[in-house]
């Protein structure tokens, strides 16, 4: 894992984003702002979204209230996010 400045990160961008493709960098911004970079092919939703105990809960909750027949969810194609 690598950890960087913004501003380096600026500076040298190309450099950087081929480097993530082969491990984790982490940008930091000031002192109480740090980001991960990966390639977005090995972006992996779920761990994110597991991540906090809270957000957890509340996507379990949902899924029981599908389950239940008290939400009918949302369809939705993931192409159609980045348009």
């Amino acid at each position: 894992m690598k950890a960087i400045s913004a501003t380096e990160f600026r500076e040298k961008q190309k450099y950087y984003l081929d480097l993530a493709k082969r491990e984790r960098l982490i940008i930091q911004r000031g002192r109480n702002e740090a980001f991960a970079v990966i390639p977005l092919a090995n972006l992996d939703e779920t761990e994110y979204l597991l991540s906090s105990a809270a957000n957890a809960q509340r996507l379990r909750d949902a899924i029981a209230n599908i389950e239940k027949g008290k939400d009918k969810g949302v369809a939705m194609n993931i192409e159609d996010i980045w348009k």
